[in-house]
C-alpha cells in the first residue's frame, strides 16, 4: 500500500512501486546489490519519461539517494 493523495505523492504505477518497495527492502535495509531490480527501476523511469538515453546512476541516485554500485 502506498500514499494515495497525489499532492503527497505521484505514482508512476503500481510496477514502479513495487519496484521502489522491493529495492528499499534489498538494497537499503538488506544491502544487497538487487541488480535485476535496479535494473527494472530504469526501465520502468525510462518508459515512464518517455527516453531511453537515461543514465542508470542518475536514476537510481534521484530514486534512492545510492550510487550504482552501493
Amino acid at each position: 500500500m502506498v500514499e494515495g493523495d497525489e499532492e503527497r505523492y505521484r505514482s508512476t504505477g503500481a510496477e514502479y512501486d513495487r519496484l521502489m518497495m522491493e529495492l528499499i527492502i534489498s538494497a537499503i535495509v538488506l544491502g544487497e546489490p538487487a541488480a535485476d531490480l535496479r535494473a527494472g527501476l530504469v526501465e520502468v523511469t525510462a518508459r515512464a519519461s518517455g527516453r531511453n538515453d537515461l543514465p542508470s546512476g542518475v536514476v537510481e541516485h534521484s530514486a534512492l539517494g545510492l550510487r550504482s554500485g552501493s
